[in-house]
């Protein structure tokens, strides 16, 4: 008789030895692309946020120059002269350094210098236009140079936005590597024996779940959206994995918020910034279009806050400005907008709102900030008082340019008439 125990032996070292090389290829194909999906995440994730922090600095060079020169047009001291030219040494620097920078897509870098040109005319007309006494031609180049810092800002969040689309573009590629795993998973499942079965079945419950929380972050980081952290339960080469994407996922997020943050508001006063209120404006007057309502719009600034400025300093006039933007929002609903416009001038928008209830929140705002005294960082008390112009949409007008331009008018008015008052564009023709 044949002897069996040596052809029983041979089956079963090849079948522990298909069966090792199974488990062999499994682990090596798990391995690979457990580090090519972290490779591919980090250097994208890497590059991303290399792109947006000079973008950021850059966005926020840009908002203070447009600040200070809407001070020096504004008053014209050489204090503010020198002041807003080392602005724009700064922010010419830091124009250059972003476009010497590397881009993964030279579409950012077009972006940057379209920005670069329309920021060196607007700064050039900020300097030419700084002579000119007469307060009608000042508005009407401050409004010429807060429309070509609209065209600054504009290509530099085109440049943002790509880098949000660099990270979308991150997560496609997580997810492919992910498919690819599983897929290869599948396919073992066929072919393996039943403890190749249950291997797959342990990486399925330890690998695939983590990837698809994992790939549920990616996304939430590639549109804006809140991110949930991952849970990692291990010191593996996939714990560490999402702990590295979990930490990187809350820098970017951050980032992102702050980013916007910065793009929307105004840092000193925390209110809207003039960008935002063009935004807010717009989106306001497409929906009275619509549905037909009618809505309110505000201008003010403080009566001789020039005066402030030159008796106890800028410091003291930046925290005026704080207090009063903190006197205002508790003032006005929930649903207005109120933006820093420009110098010490605010801007409100009131939703829905006649000129007979808008009249009485202008009166309100009026009288909270009179009847409040402002304490200076010296500790000094100043009283101070605003004058406010008031228009109403839609009226005679055509556009946003034509309601801000109504309340200026009302604001000009009102000054005309001894300050601290309220005019409406009624009162002003």
């Amino acid at each position: 008789m044949m002897d069996q125990s040596g052809t029983i032996r041979l089956q079963v070292a090849t079948a522990l030895a298909c069966t090792l090389a199974l488990v062999f290829i499994i682990a090596a194909v798990s391995f690979f692309s457990i580090m090519e999906l972290t490779r591919t995440i980090e250097e994208a994730m890497e590059e991303s946020t290399h792109e947006a922090r000079p973008l950021l600095e850059l966005l926020q060079a840009v908002q203070q120059s447009d600040l200070e020169g809407h001070d020096y047009l504004t008053y014209g001291t050489r204090l503010e002269l020198a002041e807003y030219k080392a602005s724009v040494e700064k922010t010419d620097n830091t124009f250059e350094a972003v476009i010497k920078a590397p881009f993964a897509d030279q579409k950012e870098k077009e972006w940057v210098r379209q920005a670069f040109i329309k920021w060196r005319i607007s700064s050039n007309l900020t300097l030419s236009y700084a002579t000119d006494d007469d307060p009608a031609s000042k508005l009407k180049n401050m409004r010429k140079i807060d429309t070509l810092m609209s065209e600054v800002e504009k290509p530099l969040s085109l440049a943002f936005k790509r880098a949000q689309e660099e990270m979308h573009e991150l997560k496609e590629k997580a997810l492919a590597l992910k498919n690819m795993f599983n897929g290869f998973l599948l396919l073992s499942n066929i072919l393996a024996i039943t403890g190749i079965i249950l291997l797959w079945r342990w990486l399925v419950q330890s690998i695939t779940a983590p990837l698809k929380e994992l790939t549920i972050n990616v996304r939430s980081v590639g549109t804006g959206e809140t991110v949930i952290e991952t849970q990692s339960t291990g010191d593996d080469e996939l714990g560490r994995l999402i702990r590295a994407i979990n930490d990187m996922s809350a820098r970017v997020s951050e980032s992102t918020s702050n980013l916007k943050e910065l793009t929307e508001h105004d840092e000193l006063t925390g209110l809207y910034n003039s960008r935002a209120l063009m935004r807010l404006l717009n989106d306001e007057i497409a929906r009275s279009r619509r549905y037909g309502h009618t809505f309110s719009f505000i201008i003010l600034d403080v009566d001789h806050f020039k005066n402030i400025n030159d008796t106890y300093g800028h410091v003291a006039g930046d925290e005026t400005l704080r207090q009063l933007a903190a006197l205002i929002t508790d003032s006005i609903r929930e649903v207005d907008r109120a933006a820093r416009y420009g110098g010490d001038e605010i801007a409100i928008i009131l939703p829905v709102t006649e000129d007979t209830m808008a009249l009485s929140i202008a009166e309100r705002i009026r009288l909270s900030v009179s009847s409040q005294h402002v304490m200076l960082p010296g500790g000094e008390m100043v009283k101070i008082e605003i004058s406010i112009g008031m228009a109403e949409y839609p009226g005679q007008k055509e556009s946003a340019k034509d309601l801000i331009s109504a309340a200026d008018d009302a604001l000009y008015e009102a000054k005309r008439k001894g300050r601290n008052r309220v005019c409406t564009e009624k009162t002003s023709r």
